[in-house]
């Protein structure tokens, strides 16, 4: 009785996920009524309020589920790894486990991300990126020297060149294959722009 419940369950999230993330597409948050909600879903209102308080609730959940796995994923990235990879020009493991993660919710990155998405999303992943790994591996590396420039400044580019290009692949429907876009972001991070631009010319 138990797994069938928790079957259920897992049911109804899975259709209410699927019909919000199609009308946040189409119109914006704030315009979803859990009427047309649960239509879109063909759910019955009362189940959808055993699970959600209303349609923000909902969202908020989804996006709290995806940040967790999706940090739970990001924490094995290692600078020092990452350029150990890079000097071979070969792809860095633990980028690709995190490029399969956005793959596996492109659905959800593709609307957050979109114009009728959060801003803040991607701004939470910015700040964990700039606090776990970037502003850490800096500090290890740079030490107590002078870089000779601010360090949030490099900081603030990594962090959003990371970004940028995963919301054009994401928008751009996934074009490049996870292992040609591991490989560009690891060659990107490692010799920068510029000089990866040359490569491609």
């Amino acid at each position: 009785m138990g797994e069938k419940t928790d079957l259920r369950k897992k049911r109804t999230r899975r259709l209410l996920r699927s019909a919000l993330l199609e009308l946040v597409d189409e119109r914006g948050l704030e315009r979803v009524t859990v009427s047309e909600l649960t239509e879109k879903a063909e759910i019955n209102r009362g189940t959808f309020y055993l699970h959600y308080r209303d349609v923000p609730d909902l969202m908020d959940q989804i996006k709290e589920e995806v940040f967790v796995g999706l940090t739970g994923v990001m924490s094995h990235l290692n600078p020092y790894d990452m350029i150990r990879y890079a000097e071979k020009d070969q792809i860095y493991p633990v980028s690709l486990n995190v490029l399969n993660y956005f793959a596996e919710h492109a659905d959800f990155f593709r609307v957050i991300l979109g114009p009728n998405g959060d801003a803040r999303f991607p701004m939470r992943i910015r700040e964990f990126m700039t606090e776990r790994m970037y502003n850490q591996a800096f500090m290890k590396i740079v030490g107590e020297r002078d870089p000779g420039f601010p360090k949030e400044y490099l900081i603030a580019f990594m962090t959003s060149a990371n970004i940028g290009m995963l919301t054009h692949w994401i928008r751009s429907g996934m074009s490049l294959p996870v292992e040609e876009l591991a490989l560009l972001l690891t060659r990107i991070m490692y010799r920068g722009p510029l000089a990866v631009s040359r490569i491609i010319e």
